[in-house]
């Protein structure tokens, strides 16, 4: 039986889907191309927040979004639960929540009491079923699809609302904490006229969108929400988020005062602690070669296991680590990173860099003479110079890579998925097996394109999803330890998630708990 949690809960599962994996990397991609970004400045001093983006959102409305937007919702809505640091999960909006009865199948929450929306409309239950009926049947964005398994959203009291779900979801806590948004919740007047929501908020969050001090895809001004409960967490007169694409504008923007926090850039971590800036750079995707033909259709090599290792004994991923990221402590060789809980310290020496156990294992399979492995890749926060690395590695134990890359976003997801490439590079987010199935391991998935399936994965995953949070837990490590010794994909780095701080500014805390997603309303002046 899973319990609800309340304030303080204990450790729960967390997930993180696929489309985590394709926007964040769509989001980081984004700042490499262009510049610009209005003049608008602030200061902690004055009470001005100026935070930066590298992109804006097709519109503000959180039912239709993508997590990609994070940094542009979390100001005007509160999510029903929050990440945080540790990964446990805290009150929201939300007081209780949680699975009943046994199964997984039914979700209960229970809202805060005295929740006014910035529009003055009261939250209770009904509120709370309105927003997630009406999020539940858009056909934009991927909320909907976080919701997917809910059957039915039911008021059992004031403040209680009770899910029924077709089947069971381990996900559901986080896809309703800030990364995801599900949770983020828009007055039932908005949901009645929702053309309203995409230039402007009607959240229970601290803040609200001020539309004659904004520029859509320039600058967007929040300022307090009256109706907030919580006096004390509003901790600015105002809040305007910066649109500056060009990540080293970032940079001199913040070197200029003219942006006092921002979302980073994996090209510019270096320079933003040589500009003095606090770099907060949590590990948060899992990037290498997906090894994805595991039947052999184009690349009969990749059909053998012993070939799939050789291929991550090849790699010297410290090495890798240190020449893209500064830092070889961001290597990753499993399907968890350090906080999650399938993480297992012990895979990490599965395939220490080892070429001659490679050539060896190589030889075993067959493949003495080495093969050629048609790849494809793309600028995509430098997964292009990733490949590059790996490949140069594997040239050595006589595995050549035959590397297209595809300049834009759209084209790179294309080509991933069109089962025309035996490997691409990867960007996959990580948080739980459950996210990793989403997009991954599931025969449909993305990240699938040759509907990879696996019976003894299958019945884990069976078992995971039906199971209660410390049970869930084991079985992570499993699945995990299953999916490394099958050697899916050749993982190199856990490519951090960034932010940064000027000075003055303080409250932030993303780890790879969190999946490197912190509750930005934290943000306050500092000393």
């Amino acid at each position: 039986m899973s319990g609800l949690l309340s304030q303080g809960g204990r450790r729960v599962r967390r997930t993180r889907l696929a489309a985590v994996a394709l926007t964040a990397a769509v989001a980081l991609a984004t700042a490499a191309c262009g510049g610009g970004g209005s003049s608008a400045s602030g200061s902690a001093a004055s009470g001005e927040l100026v935070f930066g983006s590298p992109l804006s959102p097709p519109s503000l409305n959180p039912a239709v979004g993508d997590p990609a937007y994070d940094a542009f919702y979390q100001w005007a809505y509160d999510p029903l639960v929050v990440m945080q640091p540790d990964g446990t999960f805290g009150p929201g909006l939300a007081v209780k929540w949680g699975y009943v009865g046994e199964g997984n199948r039914t979700y209960e929450l229970t809202l805060r009491d005295g929740v006014k929306f910035s529009d003055g409309t009261v939250l209770d239950a009904q509120a709370l079923k309105t927003f997630l009926d009406y999020e539940r049947t858009q056909k934009t964005g991927s909320t909907a699809q976080l919701l997917a398994n809910v059957s039915s959203v039911e008021v059992t009291g004031p403040r209680t609302v009770r899910l029924s779900l077709s089947k069971s979801d381990p996900s559901l806590t986080f896809n309703f904490a800030q990364a995801f948004g599900a949770g983020n919740i828009a007055s039932p007047k908005a949901v009645a006229a929702p053309a309203a929501l995409d230039k402007g908020t009607a959240g229970a969050g601290p803040y609200m969108l001020d539309a004659a001090r904004t520029v859509a895809g320039d600058h967007y001004t929040f300022v307090p929400n009256p109706n907030y409960w919580n006096k004390g967490r509003q901790h600015w007169k105002t809040v305007t988020i910066r649109v500056i694409p060009n990540p080293s504008s970032m940079i001199q923007a913040m070197r200029a005062g003219q942006v006092q926090a921002a979302l980073g850039d994996p090209t510019t971590l270096q320079a933003a602690k040589g500009a003095g800036l606090t770099v907060l750079a949590p590990p948060q995707a899992m990037t290498g070669l997906n090894l994805a033909d595991r039947a052999g259709t184009l690349a009969k090599p990749l059909s053998d296991v012993r070939v799939r290792q050789a291929l991550n004994y090849a790699v010297d991923r410290k090495a890798i680590a240190k020449a893209l990221y500064g830092d070889e402590n961001l290597t990753i060789s499993q399907y968890a990173l350090p906080g999650q809980a399938g993480y297992d310290p012990s895979l990490n020496n599965t395939y220490p860099y080892d070429p001659d156990r490679a050539k060896q294992l190589l030889a075993e399979a067959g493949y003495a003479n080495g093969f050629t492995l048609p790849v494809v890749d793309s600028t995509l926060v430098g997964l292009d110079k990733m490949v590059q690395a790996v490949g140069g590695q594997l040239e050595k134990v006589g595995v050549k890579l035959q590397v297209t890359t595809k300049a834009t976003a759209n084209d790179f997801f294309v080509a991933l998925q069109s089962g025309q490439f035996p490997a691409t590079a990867i960007p996959y987010g990580l948080a739980n097996m459950a996210s990793l199935y989403v997009g991954f391991v599931n025969p449909k998935g993305p990240f699938n394109p040759f509907h990879t399936a696996d019976p003894k994965l299958d019945a884990l995953y069976q078992q995971y999803f039906a199971a209660n949070a410390q049970k869930g837990a084991a079985l992570e490590k499993q699945i995990n330890a299953y999916l490394v010794q099958q050697a899916w994909t050749l993982p190199v780095v856990g490519a951090p998630l960034s932010y940064y701080l000027a000075k003055g500014v303080t409250g932030l805390d993303a780890t790879a708990a969190n999946s490197g997603v912190p509750w930005l309303t934290e943000l306050r002046p500092g000393a």
